[in-house]
């Protein structure tokens, strides 16, 4: 909502808002406060005791108290129970954490009805004029556009950046009230830079000359700091991200549906035994109830009421070790989403170099030469650069009287609180490095007129101090900002301009650009440094109140280059090396020069050595053509090599090609090459080539994008996703906010310890936070694979047992129950969650379905050697002379047979061993995780469990034998049983490692050809010349150069190109494939 005063460009009525109108708005946008409604442990405990998984586990609970097994019952409820009470006791503290985030209410003062009066900030409606400059407001507590005065504030809470922001108020003629869309959910950037948001901090809150009333109807005029409410409650920038955290967005993420679906697989198998068990016990005479309880039971023991929660251990165990190192997540899925990172895009800035920079020196134009002297890096003699005159529209605005260092000094927009400079590091140094001072003093007899920056050289006179009027501050569209300043007589004034530039010389007159512009400049940012051009215009004294911005800016007088140094932080080329290594592409997206960002790529390796980079330049865009060719866009774009070589590349097909007219033909590159796309050619193409071969074959050269805003940033990160690409995405935090929640992985490098700006914070202000969280995520989701394949065969096992004993009619005992599912099988699982990842990563990213081909054929071939040696050694058994079979102990009542016997004993005995041989056989290390031998957790369970099954086995025990129910079996066989053990292990452990990789892929092959003859369309396939699935599997390939590959049946049956045809594509468009 919008009120029209507002598109008019009036704030509010002088008076303020009325009762009525407070009332109605009141009852419209409610109350001015984010107010998160805390459930009660009652609520709470009722929701989760709704959960499926809780439903289940208490018909389960049920179903084992009817057939006695007490013991093992009371033990899975205490476990439910502290289950339920520990999610209880973790939702409600969240809850209060999040609540007491949001819920903020303060003391305000309010102009209504022509009276200020005091209120709570939770009365505020949109409209309402607040006075910021008021003691005890600290806290924003809405959206607010500032009308008079201006504030530093503190948005780190917001954006994870803790430099401070400068506000500056509205100003008549700006039409920035008429411009503000109150429905999105950012602000364009030269629209933020008058509002004030909700949730941020105030530092200081400078008054001015206001034009609402005083206190009294005989006040003097009064100074205040005002400000219009536009947004109240969650409604506001800080009411998204606290919307966004209480319903994040849903991970979509193959892992959790094929979770579910195996769920699901397992049920239909416990359906599949209840029937064949329901018929089978009432062949032998069992009772109706009976048969229902124990056919009950038997799902109960096919699908494990914990395996969905055991997949959430190995993230919970992740999360923690991230936390160790600095990085903090508000989004635990995620992590298991990092193990599939296939490209990260890296800010510049602070990012991947260091934050602050160092002024290397001042280039400046030797007026006599008319061209660019010797760099200067020290102040000194700086200030006799003064310019000469060159003739303008106006003959006495020129640029004699110009300096240099005046430039470095008052050419920025900082700050000064409690005697500290605030604002912009890099302005900072720039002030810093020209050795002038910055004051604040007051340039009228008025104490209460708002003080000026002023700029004070070093041992200079009273006449030297020169006072900065207006400041038009950096705006990323312009890529820009100005100032204008005066002497403390306000008879000598001048605009001084900093930029970009490439942005600057078109600014100045052709005249004053020195003749070796371009060289000097491609020296610098080939150099890896950061260029900013200086220049400035003196100006009339009585028109430079009236000239708005555009006027200022023009007929510029070169000054010279302002050089910067900016070193990389230390772990950032050996980061990026292992990235590329494992295949990870990396990709710089800055807002510096094209050049420079090339340079600091090389340097760090981001760019391999010996890759030769295309430079994008936008001539005049060419939209369409007469006949429609779509290829005409493409041709506005030019590509030239980064160093000056006389070669570019096609703009249609992208091929490298001389652009030396004795060698017109194309010229193949013989070395790989990679592009530099710029932010101009950048939005072109998004708009006139977007979905063409060419776009997307852009989008996987390219290396650097430069020069590139905020939201073109956040625009690449979905358009690398739309090719398929996991995207990750690391930057500061403050301009990197929309990209960071566009990507999959965003991690922001703050101070802060979680920020709402991105699922992960660190705290570790280099890039090898990313290598540590894709370590994690890889060691996160091979992790809750191993556990969800060791669970599924648990049940397996656990259900062939019971399966083979249902039918004689007896089943394990309450101690065999207890003893499997508690000290056995949740041991094993969470020490399986415990591996921690593997220290370095790998080319091959690992698999993230459960329906993978190597997942099923595991999981096949897994449930095929254990339930066949369970069966293998129930005949070997049931063979033996001494071998008695169970029976009624009531003849004609097959309900009275005893549980206890030679089967039971065997066949539980033998799975014992089963369950701890697989906990190792998935206890998969390298590349992923570490070797199992590092886990001492594992190793100290695993050895416990099968020295105790080994005692329970071979020694005489006759304790344990009664605890379990068991019954003494021929010495002999014992050592048969466990050499039958030892053979399902080193068979499943063989086949997990060797085997299954191995027949995966040909076994899934061969299933499609069955499905294929089964639908009669294999004729039709081998009679095709190309095949669509290989096609829309590799046409970012095939369409760049017009290849069609013939593919086998084989090819095609696997649905992706085979290895030697991957190959072929690869060495074409040298890609790493």
């Amino acid at each position: 909502w919008k009120d029209a005063a507002w598109t008019r460009g009036t704030a509010t009525q002088v008076s303020g808002l009325s009762n009525n109108v407070v009332a109605q708005r009141m009852r419209v946008f409610g109350k001015c406060n984010i107010d998160i409604q805390e459930k009660s442990y009652l609520q709470l405990l009722w929701e989760e005791a709704l959960n499926p998984l809780y439903v289940f586990q208490v018909a389960s609970i049920a179903i084992w108290c009817v057939e006695e097994y007490y013991y093992y019952s009371a033990a899975i409820f205490v476990i439910s129970l502290a289950s339920i009470g520990s999610t209880l006791v973790s939702t409600k503290h969240t809850a209060r954490r999040v609540r007491a985030m949001a819920n903020y209410v303060c003391a305000v003062r309010v102009l209504r009805s022509n009276v200020w009066s005091d209120m709570e900030s939770s009365e505020l409606v949109p409209g309402d004029v607040v006075d910021l400059a008021e003691p005890g407001l600290d806290v924003v507590p809405c959206d607010m556009v500032l009308l008079e005065g201006n504030c530093i504030v503190d948005e780190s809470m917001l954006t994870g950046e803790s430099v401070p922001e400068s506000k500056v108020s509205v100003v008549s003629g700006d039409h920035v009230l008429e411009s503000i869309d109150v429905a999105a959910h950012t602000f364009d950037p030269a629209v933020s830079r008058h509002i004030v948001f909700a949730g941020t901090r105030i530092i200081r809150a400078r008054k001015a000359r206001s034009s609402y009333p005083g206190f009294s109807s005989n006040s003097a005029q009064p100074f205040r700091a005002t400000a219009m409410v536009l947004r109240t409650g969650f409604c506001t920038t800080k009411g998204t991200l606290v919307r966004s955290i209480l319903f994040p967005h849903a991970t979509k993420f193959r892992f959790y549906r094929d979770a579910m679906r195996f769920v699901w697989c397992l049920a239909g198998i416990a359906c599949i035994g209840f029937i064949v068990n329901t018929i089978n016990l009432h062949r032998l005479g069992v009772s109706p109830g009976e048969i229902a309880i124990k056919a009950l039971d038997l799902i109960t023991v096919a699908v494990p009421p914990a395996l969905p929660a055991s997949m959430s251990i190995g993230m919970v165990f992740a999360a923690r070790r991230l936390r160790k190192a600095g990085i903090f997540c508000i989004s635990p899925s995620r992590i298991n989403v990092a193990s599939k990172v296939a490209v990260v895009v890296f800010d510049k800035t602070g990012t991947l170099t260091e934050e602050g920079m160092d002024v290397l020196g001042v280039q400046t134009v030797s007026q006599t030469l008319g061209e660019f002297g010797e760099l200067q890096t020290e102040p000194w003699g700086l200030e006799n650069t003064s310019t000469m005159q060159y003739p303008g529209e106006d003959a006495k605005v020129g640029g004699r009287g110009l300096s240099v260092d005046v430039a470095l000094a008052t050419c920025h927009s900082l700050s000064i609180v409690d005697g500290t400079l605030v604002g912009d590091p890099l302005e900072i140094k720039m002030v810093e490095f020209s050795g002038w001072s910055i004051d604040e003093r007051n340039t009228t007899s008025d104490p209460h007129e708002t003080p000026t920056i002023t700029a004070c050289p070093p041992q200079s006179s009273h006449q030297d101090i020169r006072v900065i009027m207006r400041c038009f501050e950096f705006a990323p569209e312009l890529r820009r900002s100005s100032v204008v300043t005066s002497d403390l007589n306000g008879r000598q004034l001048a605009a001084y301009v900093k930029g970009a530039p490439e942005v600057i010389r078109d600014l100045c007159h052709p005249e004053s650009v020195p003749k070796n512009y371009d060289t000097v400049l491609n020296t610098h940012t080939q150099g890896g440094y950061r260029v900013i051009s200086l220049a400035g215009r003196m100006l009339d004294i009585d028109a430079a109140q009236l000239l708005n911005r555009k006027s200022i800016e023009r007929d510029l007088v070169f000054l010279g280059f302002l050089v910067f140094e900016n070193r990389l932080k230390p772990a950032t080329a050996s980061v990026l090396c292992e990235l590329r290594d494992a295949r990870i592409r990396t990709i710089m997206c800055t807002g510096d020069n094209p050049l420079t960002a090339v340079s600091v790529a090389q340097e760090c390796s981001l760019i391999a050595p010996g890759t030769t980079v295309f430079v994008s330049h936008l001539k005049r865009p060419a939209l369409c053509s007469s006949d429609g060719n779509m290829f005409v866009p493409l041709t506005s774009v030019e590509w030239k090599e980064s160093t000056g070589q006389s070669i570019e590349l096609d703009p249609v097909t992208l091929i490298p090609k001389s652009t030396d007219p004795h060698n017109a033909c194309k010229t193949e590159l013989n070395r790989p090459y990679c592009l530099a796309i710029t932010g101009a050619a950048f939005a072109y193409l998004e708009r006139h080539a977007q979905g063409t071969p060419a776009w997307k074959h852009m989008l996987m050269r390219a290396a650097v994008f430069a020069r590139m805003s905020p939201e073109q940033k956040a625009a690449l990160v979905d358009h690398l996703q739309q090719l398929g690409y996991i995207s990750g995405f690391c930057g500061d935090g403050a301009n990197d906010c929309a990209a960071l929640k566009t990507a999959d992985i965003g991690v922001s490098l703050s101070e802060a310890e979680a920020s709402v700006a991105a699922p992960f914070t660190s705290r570790v202000n280099d890039i090898s936070c990313v290598v540590q969280l894709v370590r994690e995520g890889r060691c996160s989701i091979a992790t809750s694979i191993a556990c969800f394949k060791y669970l599924g065969i648990y049940s397996i096992i656990q259900f062939t047992t019971c399966c083979i004993l249902y039918s004689y009619d007896v089943n394990l005992t309450n101690g065999q129950f207890l003893f499997v599912d508690l000290f056995a099988v949740l041991p094993i699982t969470v020490c399986l969650d415990r591996f921690e990842p593997f220290s370095r990563l790998v080319p091959r990213r690992p698999t993230a379905s459960l329906a993978s081909k190597r997942v099923i054929a595991s999981l096949i071939g897994h449930t095929v050697l254990t339930a066949g040696f369970q069966l293998a050694v129930f005949a070997m058994s049931a063979s033996q002379s001494w071998y008695h079979a169970p029976e009624p102990a009531t003849p004609g009542d097959p309900d009275s047979t005893p549980e206890k016997g030679d089967l039971n004993t065997i066949l539980f005995v033998f799975s014992a061993f089963q369950y701890v041989f697989m906990g190792v056989v998935f206890a998969i290390g390298p590349p992923y995780r570490q070797r199992a031998i590092r886990n001492y957790a594992f190793v100290l369970v695993t050895a416990s469990l099968l020295a105790f099954e080994l005692g329970v086995l071979l020694g005489p025990l006759p304790g344990l034998r009664s605890l379990f129910g068991l019954v003494k079996v021929q010495v002999g066989w014992r050592f048969v049983v466990f050499g039958m053990a030892v053979a399902n292990f080193v068979m499943c452990y063989f086949g997990e490692r060797v085997v299954f990789p191995l027949v995966a892929a040909p076994a899934a092959k061969m299933c499609r050809l069955a499905r294929l003859v089964f639908t009669g369309r294999l004729s039709e396939i081998a009679r095709r010349n190309s095949t669509k699935g290989l096609i829309d599997a590799v046409d970012t390939y095939t369409e760049l150069s017009g290849a069609r590959i013939k593919p086998s049946l084989w090819t095609y049956l696997g649905h992706r190109p085979g290895s030697k045809e991957y190959k072929i594509l690869a060495h074409m468009h040298g890609l790493s494939i």
